[in-house]
Parts: C-alpha cells; sequence; structure tokens
C-alpha cells in the first residue's frame, strides 16, 4: 500500500505554540525554584521578622515576608507543573494517528492512503483511503483527557488548559466527505467515485450520522472488507484519483 503525506503548516504552528508552552513552564519552575531557594539559602526573608516585641507595622511586614516565602515558591511551582500538564495533554490530542494502520497490512498495491491533503478551497482532509471501492475518509475522536460535550457542542482543551469549541467528528467527516466528492466531480464530470464517511472510535459519545459511520477500531477492517466494489473505477481511473490526490500533497 502507497502512503501520500503531506507536512500541514497547522501542525507546525501547533508545534511552536507547545514549544511555547513547553518554555512557560520551565520559566515558571525555574522562577518557584529560584524564589524557593532565596527563602531557604539566604537571609533575605529572615532579616524581614522582627525579633523581641515588634510593634504592629513590624508584625505586619513579618507576615507579608512569610506569606511570600510559602505562597510565591509553590505559586510558581504549581503553575509551571499545571502547564507541563495541559502540554503533555494537548501533544496527545495533536498527535496524528494513522487510522489506516488498522488495516495496512491487510491491504494490497491497489490500495493509497493519503494524509493531511488540503482541497481547492482550505478545508483540510487528515486521512483518506483510495481502493476498489473508491474512496474513504477516515476520522477518530480526540482523547475523553481532552474534549468533552457541552449539550451538542464539542470542545477540546488547548495547551493553556482552555476548552475551545471544535466541529463535532461525526460532522466533521461527513463535510469531509462531501467536499472530497464535489472536488471529485468538478475533476471528472463523465464518472461519479463513491466517498465514504467513517470515524472510527470506541467512544460511546459517538453515534453515526446519515453521511457517517461510526465504528469501533475492532470492527474497522471487516467495515473495510465489507465496502462493495465499484464497478467502473478502473485501475487507469483508480491512478488518475491518486494523481489528483499526489497533486494536492505536493501542491502542483
Amino acid at each position: 500500500m502507497q502512503v501520500i503525506d503531506s507536512v500541514p503548516t497547522r501542525h507546525l504552528t501547533g508545534h511552536v505554540r507547545i514549544a511555547r508552552s513547553i518554555l512557560t513552564g520551565t520559566l515558571l519552575v525555574a522562577a518557584g525554584a529560584a524564589l524557593g531557594w532565596l527563602v531557604v539559602r539566604t537571609p533575605l526573608v529572615a532579616g524581614l521578622i522582627p525579633q523581641g516585641y515588634p510593634t504592629v507595622a513590624q508584625t505586619a511586614v513579618g507576615a507579608v515576608a512569610w506569606g511570600f516565602a510559602i505562597v510565591f515558591p509553590a505559586a510558581f511551582l504549581l503553575l509551571g507543573l499545571a502547564r507541563f500538564a495541559t502540554v503533555v495533554e494537548a501533544m496527545d490530542a495533536t498527535r496524528p494517528h494513522r487510522l489506516v494502520g488498522l488495516v495496512e497490512r491487510q491491504l494490497g498495491a491497489d490500495h493509497v492512503a493519503a494524509m493531511n491533503i488540503v482541497l481547492p478551497g482550505g478545508r483540510r482532509v487528515n486521512e483518506l483511503l483510495i481502493g476498489p471501492f473508491g474512496i474513504v475518509v477516515l476520522g477518530d475522536v480526540p482523547p475523553v483527557s481532552v474534549s468533552r460535550t457541552v449539550g451538542i457542542r464539542w470542545e477540546l482543551k488547548d495547551e493553556r488548559g482552555r476548552w475551545i469549541p471544535i466541529e463535532h467528528p461525526v460532522d466533521r467527516i461527513g463535510r469531509d466527505a462531501e467536499r472530497v466528492r464535489g472536488w471529485l466531480s468538478t475533476e471528472d464530470r463523465d464518472f461519479t467515485v463513491r466517498v465514504y464517511g467513517v470515524v472510527v472510535t470506541a467512544d460511546r459519545r459517538v453515534e453515526r450520522s446519515a453521511s457517517c459511520a461510526v465504528v469501533s477500531p475492532a470492527d474497522f477492517p471487516a467495515w473495510l472488507a465489507a465496502l462493495p466494489l465499484q464497478r467502473g473505477l478502473t485501475a487507469e481511473r483508480r491512478s488518475r484519483i491518486v494523481d489528483l490526490v499526489r497533486g494536492l500533497a505536493t501542491g502542483r
């Protein structure tokens, strides 16, 4: 099985944001450690603690000094560790999952997988599979640790721990399949390629729609094998589709 892949700018931008968050977390932890060292190893705070019978003002200064010594280093350390935790979650959410890997060993040379394809108009398709059945647009669901549903809306936690709205996974793949279908129809008006959409997940929050199937990873190989072969989709036509997809990947 051939694999066509292009490096998406969005992923590069995501890596830059993650690197920035890692730097921020490192600086916060370093600041917390430095403040803790100043408190423990230097007389900076001890010099502000009143001795003997202090006045009210001296007592207030001492209380502020102890509060600074206890709260600030711990706060910086906790903020830094929290930033590291959100970075790990964000990296897990943005890590590419090759769903075709579930069936790669079962597919022959007449199948081609394509990753990170940008359609005319800017719509990105993360993963699709070309075969004798036509085209299958693949999608999955973000991990439960970094995604949630609010009513019918889906949200994803970014590297800063903020919840941002995202497309419903099933709706997204259904739209992706429709856009692939529309794009191919403009390239070849004499032949209509069958385009399927499927979300591969064991997440019970997700239900199929009229335009997108939902199958578990264990059932995906059987689902793919059960797709009917498309009559008229000859090797020559399939090769042309592959060339068109490769052209999107290379920008030609």
